[in-house]
């Protein structure tokens, strides 16, 4: 009686790649089983990060000599540029 648990095992790569010995193992015998392509499980997705914005370079600019536009000015700005932005 065989034992079972010496059966070689071959995926179907191995078929495509191995096949004349695979083939001689058959001839000799053994007991060949294909097993399917294993499945892939999904990777989920890294956990979303907290940033920390206020060490952000924009966030910690001094703005406070900045003009504040107001929309006839804005308005003027995009006549100006030619309606480009």
């Amino acid at each position: 009686m065989k034992n079972t648990f010496l059966m070689k095992t071959v995926t179907a790569w191995d078929l495509q790649t191995r096949l004349p010995t695979i083939l001689a193992w058959l001839e000799a015998g053994e007991e060949v089983m294909v097993k399917p392509k294993p499945v892939q499980q999904a990777e989920s997705p890294p956990a979303e990060q907290k940033v920390d914005w206020s060490q952000s370079a924009a966030f910690q600019r001094d703005r406070t000599g900045e003009p504040v536009l107001c929309r006839q000015d804005l308005d003027e700005l995009y006549e100006e540029m030619g309606g480009r932005y």
